[in-house]
């Protein structure tokens, strides 16, 4: 499943992010792709250049979601064999069976 905020960055599709000073972290396809303007900024292994909003020709965010019970109800995870449905409101999981999973978030695996 893919999800998440990607942008197109010279002709390429990357996963991005958004900084809090209006920068944006590029993230690399492959590891041969770092090069000196990747930086691993938090000592993690994971590698990312800013960039400016100007220098992206998309920005889009992916996510999934599934028909149940007749309700769009939002995919959290994925497993080899399951799916964990998320979902906020507190009516709607009660009628559909979901359980809380958080302070303002119920689940069910499916």
């Amino acid at each position: 499943m893919t999800r998440g905020s990607y942008g197109v960055y010279k002709g390429e599709v990357h996963r991005i992010g958004f900084e809090a000073n209006g920068k944006i972290a590029l993230f690399p396809n492959s590891d041969s792709e770092i090069d000196d303007t990747y930086e691993d900024m938090y000592h993690l292994g994971i590698y990312s250049k800013l960039i400016g909003r100007d220098e992206l020709s998309e920005a889009y965010r992916l996510s999934s979601f599934a028909e149940y019970m007749g309700y769009k109800i939002n995919i959290a995870h994925e497993t080899s064999d399951e799916y964990e449905l998320y979902i906020s409101d507190y009516q709607l999981a009660q009628k559909l069976g979901f359980g809380r999973c958080d302070k303002y978030g119920y689940n069910l695996m499916v």
